[in-house]
């Protein structure tokens, strides 16, 4: 997150000297990142669809700061994002909207510790966090103090391993508890038999906050195609909602297409985690006290990966 933060630092020195309207595009360009967050567009992945007279062209981002080179550069009309780092290019001034929220918790704590049922429980023990200040970091740290624990005192976070070892830690028995998103869960679930699933991060949010969900991802577009082809945007949110309906009404089918355009899973990886994955589809005018909520939780804790502020209303398409 901070290498993030560092790069739309270096970008926005880059391109606030340009000065250099952009023409008008023969295609839009449409990106989603490697990972769960492509999984809701998976069926426009395939289908490759155009909106009006303009044709499309779909790309597969492999992180989340080349998409956020792409985003600055102007190379990406529309992209889908982790929620607070399009807060942050918002907040630093990159004319970018939301215009949905696509996906909600994929975060899970897994445990080898069959003792454990409660926060309580989590009393005195250690768990593996993928990233200091990165968005698990920073809603583990949140849950528990609003749980009566103390991260660093009453319980001790690891940061010294990544997803991809802390999987293989777990798996390996080596570690007994860990903070995971989707597909991690499923791969560690199904590589190691007595690790279960013991904190539903989404769940745990929602009843401390009233019901509101956690809104981990979204899709922002340019200020210049919202201005000046609203129509294509609103075309392109209804191909998008019916492509995530289709994902969670035909598991299967989109299984094999996340396998083949090789976002991170095989096809039976993706089918087990596609229902943890809480893929849902949320127009922007629909979403802002959520989305609100949730920046307000992460500015507290660590401002500079929101931007250091809650974004104003022109934020929301």
């Amino acid at each position: 997150m901070k290498k993030i933060f560092s790069l739309i630092t270096v970008f926005l020195l880059l391109f606030s000297f340009a000065g250099c309207a952009r023409q008008e595009p023969a295609a839009i360009d449409i990106g989603s990142l490697r990972g769960p967050t492509s999984i809701g567009m998976i069926r426009l992945h395939d289908q490759q669809p155009g909106f009006g007279d303009m044709e499309a062209e779909y790309h597969i981002i492999q992180s989340p700061e080349i998409m956020v080179s792409n985003v600055l550069s102007k190379d990406i009309d529309i992209a889908a994002l982790p929620t607070n780092i399009a807060a942050q290019l918002y907040n630093r001034g990159i004319e970018y909207s939301l215009i949905a929220i696509i996906g909600y918790n994929v975060l899970y704590i897994v445990s080898l510790d069959d003792s454990i049922s409660s926060w309580e429980d989590l009393r005195g023990k250690q768990i593996n966090v993928p990233a200091r200040g990165s968005t698990p970091d920073v809603v583990l740290r949140y849950l528990l103090a609003e749980n009566g624990l103390e991260a660093g005192s009453e319980v001790t976070l690891d940061y010294t391993a990544n997803h991809i070892e802390i999987s293989q830690l777990m798996i390996s028995g080596d570690t007994d508890i860990a903070i995971l998103p989707e597909p991690f869960v499923t791969m560690v679930l199904n590589n190691n038999e007595d690790t279960q699933i013991i904190m539903d991060i989404g769940q745990e949010w929602s009843r401390l906050e009233d019901g509101l969900p956690l809104p981990m991802s979204c899709l922002v577009a340019s200020r210049d195609l919202l201005d000046e082809h609203p129509e294509i945007i609103d075309e392109f949110l209804k191909e998008y909602e019916d492509s995530v309906d289709w994902v969670n009404e035909n598991p299967h089918q989109a299984s094999l297409l996340v396998e083949n355009f090789e976002i991170g899973m095989q096809a039976e990886t993706a089918l087990q985690a596609i229902p943890r994955c809480n893929i849902r589809f949320t127009p922007s005018a629909q979403a802002k006290e959520m989305v609100d909520n949730f920046i307000q939780v992460l500015l507290d804790f660590s401002p500079e990966d929101v931007g250091g502020k809650v974004p104003d209303e022109g934020f929301y398409y």
